[in-house]
């Protein structure tokens, strides 16, 4: 959750306002404030010049190329670094060069950013300009995906066991870290499997938050308790993720999450909560136990 408005401009104090930065350089932006997530700064003019340049793709998606003004780009360079770990959301800006009756209504040279939408990370390549300043260097390119908040998708078919919940965990728990391959993650299978995500938090939880142990406030229109899937360590709810870094919230507890004076603290209480109960159902695996009865109802599953 932020406040920027797809396609608006803002300038560059108002997003390191957001995120609690003082980094002089564009690029890769992170603070302490929201520590969730990443904000990068797409275009200019240097990549132009030096044989390379980001670049929006048909499907939706984005190449973004890493950090690093000279050389190769290095794997231990801070901003390449947070964007290999692959656990932030990217909240993704344009760069807009003022022309010149621009220059003259303001009085400076200051460079605004367009807002252009929430990404993730889904892998990398490595490639070298043919031509440019950096000709046959190895520079890294991140593909990234667009986040999509949609509604999960529910059906009340199905069996109450250990194996329904496993297989959805299955399907993005053994997700591989970010590295060099000839193919990328579609937005096809990207979108399988954030659905995969959202519908493991809402089978776990069972119509009870898991931020503070209560009944879901209301049934939606299927008759399913209302939650909300939550990426504790994530500012956009969406993407692919590990099952102790979700938890199903009521609508109170997702706001807390976001913006509550103790966030931090609460967020810890979810880290604790939420390995607590992947642990119980590790053991519960172990043992072949099965889940609890569960009415028809409060059965979701990707159909």
């Amino acid at each position: 959750m932020h406040p920027f408005n797809h396609g608006h401009e803002y300038l560059r104090e108002e997003l390191l306002s957001f995120i609690g930065s003082k980094q002089m350089m564009s690029g890769v932006l992170w603070g302490e404030k929201e520590k969730g997530c990443l904000i990068v700064t797409s275009g200019g003019r240097h990549g132009k010049k030096a044989g390379y340049a980001d670049e929006e793709l048909e499907d939706g998606g984005w190449w973004y190329f890493g950090q690093g003004s000279t050389g190769n780009h290095l794997l231990t360079n801070p901003a390449n670094r947070r964007l290999l770990e692959g656990t932030r959301s990217l909240l993704l800006f344009t760069t807009k060069e003022p022309n010149a009756a621009e220059i003259r209504a303001r009085g400076n040279h200051r460079k605004m950013f367009s807002f252009r939408g929430e990404y993730n990370i889904c892998g990398y390549d490595v490639v070298s300009p043919k031509d440019g300043t950096r000709k046959g260097d190895s520079l890294l390119r991140f593909h990234l995906i667009p986040t999509q908040g949609e509604v999960t998708r529910i059906s009340s078919s199905g069996q109450n066991s250990l194996d329904d919940l496993f297989s959805l965990r299955n399907v993005f728990a053994s997700k591989t870290l970010p590295g060099p391959a000839p193919s990328r993650i579609s937005i096809k299978q990207y979108r399988v499997r954030s659905e995969a995500v959202r519908t493991y938090g809402l089978l776990r939880a069972n119509g009870i938050c898991e931020g503070c142990n209560t009944p879901a406030p209301f049934l939606d229109e299927q008759g399913i308790g209302f939650l909300e899937v939550h990426h504790i360590h994530r500012l956009a709810d969406d993407g692919i993720d590990e099952p102790k870094n979700i938890a199903a919230l009521c609508p109170n507890c997702h706001r807390r999450a976001h913006y509550s004076a103790d966030k931090s603290i609460f967020r810890q209480l979810l880290v604790e909560a939420t390995a607590s109960i992947e642990e119980s159902l590790i053991n519960s695996r172990r043992t072949e136990a099965t889940l609890p009865d569960m009415k028809p109802s409060n059965l979701p599953f990707i159909t």
